[in-house]
């Protein structure tokens, strides 16, 4: 028998970045090898590392699934919130005028003296 998992990706439902990044946390116990097989389409083939280990292929199965799409409503959050994130950043590293300073001095009518401090 074959050690091994096939699956057939649509690229219109799971775009080649999410694939890439959900298959990432599969290498460290396993070889994956991506390859085109159309435009819209990439053969993923997952084996283990060990080529005398069992493997449970309906749980690899159940977890790259979800994985999946796990990191395909990962980059959804991500588009979606790319303009905010970049005006966060442009914000926080923006040129501004340092704040004009009190013209009088500070006092407080109980008696305390902030340059006391």
């Amino acid at each position: 028998m074959d050690n091994r998992l096939t699956a057939i990706v649509d690229l219109e439902v799971y775009p080649e970045p999410v694939l890439f990044k959900c298959l990432y946390w599969y290498t460290n116990n396993y070889e994956v090898e991506i390859t085109k097989v159309s435009t819209v389409q990439l053969k993923c083939t997952i084996a283990p590392k060990e080529a005398s280990a069992t493997t449970d292929w309906d749980y690899v199965i159940s977890r790259l699934r979800r994985d999946l799409v796990d990191f395909k409503l990962r980059q959804i959050v991500s588009d979606e919130t790319k303009t905010i994130r970049e005006l966060l950043i442009a914000k926080a590293f923006a040129y501004y005028d340092q704040e004009d300073l009190p013209a009088s001095g500070v006092t407080d009518p109980v008696g305390f003296d902030p340059q006391s401090i």
